[in-house]
């Protein structure tokens, strides 16, 4: 009976040591050296979730200019509609010039989102004028072939 009570004792005195997290039973071998580099991986760490998090909200940026900038064809040709009220004399008019203006709003959506993606991952070496040139000429373009 003494037995199981001095194993018992032990068993109890032990169970705290147990409940100890990895950093505490470290903090004894720990080293000033090794505290350093502990100290400089928490930083670069920390330093990496921020520049993350910094990306993604100029991902989020991207995204919404782009849907912005996606929506003006569709605005305009919207108040042009409401203005004219055309829907009453043309419907199907109406209808090819509205799916005209989802059409020409997505391509300025894709267009505009990747010239900013790419503006993003590439940073200086991304001409980003050069790219916002060719972006207009492309509307031009089609602004004048829709015209003719």
């Amino acid at each position: 009976m003494t037995m199981r009570k001095f194993l018992l004792l032990t068993l109890l005195a032990g169970w705290p040591a147990a409940a100890q997290t990895p950093e505490e039973l470290y903090q004894d071998y720990m080293t000033p050296e090794t505290r350093a580099i502990m100290e400089r991986y928490e930083e670069a760490e920390r330093r990496a979730q921020e520049a993350e998090a910094a990306a993604r909200a100029k991902k989020n940026l991207a995204l919404v200019g782009s849907i912005l900038i996606g929506l003006i064809p569709l605005g305009v040709i919207g108040r042009r509609i409401i203005q004219e009220k055309s829907w009453k004399e043309n419907p199907s008019g109406t209808a090819k010039a509205i799916g005209t203006g989802v059409a020409g709003g997505l391509v300025l959506f894709g267009l505009n989102y990747g010239v900013f993606l790419l503006k993003i991952k590439m940073g200086d070496a991304f001409n980003t004028t050069l790219a916002f040139l060719i972006v207009g000429a492309l509307i031009a373009g089609s602004i004048y072939l829709l015209r003719k």
